[in-house]
């Protein structure tokens, strides 16, 4: 069982083994990063999907059916990792809201030799060594060539009839190639968790506070939200 449709795939390339000594600094360089890139995009992913399940009552009920059947066949027991990977629904709807509101608007790669770039319709991009290259992640995913009706939350796109359709390079949250996030696996673990337990108790409900739709603020990194995101949690009984 898959662990995950945003899951990234693991590349063989840099598995040879190093005996780099790292200075002091470049450790918690790294700590720093670890926690920004697994803690904030956590939260990020959690208040948006949260946000879509408020918004999408029919596609919460959905899921919060899910999340019963499986609470029911676990006979009392706490949701295991086992348990999780099978949530097919669960898996469309995360995936759903990484594609919609991508933690990180882009990744960037450091470019190590001198590249022509020609996609053989008219468009030549020479990039240099040294050179750092952006990409949108966020443009492409909602560019509508490669998902229709881009602004529209919609987890059948990630359904097992469908997530054939999506076109390798365009869907990138995590993303991709021997630089690509090495916690994607435990971030989406982290996320369907919180959802699991959150949903099995509680229904996502508007406040007086809640504001639809969401107007972003701009920032370098990551997302801001005007006002913030508002809602309440409605215990079930």
């Amino acid at each position: 069982m898959a662990p995950g449709f945003a899951v990234v795939g693991e590349s063989s390339i840099g598995k040879s083994s190093h005996n780099r000594v790292w200075s002091d600094n470049e450790l918690a360089a790294q700590c720093f990063l670890f926690f920004i890139a697994g803690s904030d995009t956590v939260s990020t992913c959690l208040t948006f999907v949260s946000y879509e399940l408020l918004i999408n009552p029919d596609i919460q009920d959905k899921l919060y059916q899910e999340i019963v059947a499986v609470d029911r066949s676990l006979d009392g027991k706490p949701v295991s990792y086992e348990a999780l990977q099978k949530m097919q629904y669960m898996d469309m709807v995360v995936s759903e809201s990484l594609r919609l509101w991508p933690p990180a608007p882009f990744v960037d790669r450091f470019c190590v030799k001198d590249y022509l770039y020609n996609d053989e319709q008219g468009t030549r991009v020479q990039i240099h060594k040294n050179q750092l290259v952006w990409f949108p992640t966020t443009a492409l995913h909602h560019d509508p060539k490669y998902y229709p009706d881009p602004f529209k939350f919609d987890p059948e796109r990630f359904s097992e009839e469908n997530r054939d359709k999506i076109r390798p390079g365009t869907y990138l949250p995590f993303g991709v190639g021997p630089r690509a996030c090495i916690g994607s696996r435990f971030a989406l673990l982290e996320v369907k968790v919180i959802l699991y337990n959150l949903l099995r108790h509680f229904t996502l409900v508007r406040s007086e506070k809640t504001k639809v739709p969401l107007k972003l603020e701009s920032k370098m990194i990551g997302i801001k939200i005007a006002g913030g995101v508002w809602l309440e949690f409605k215990p079930r009984e």
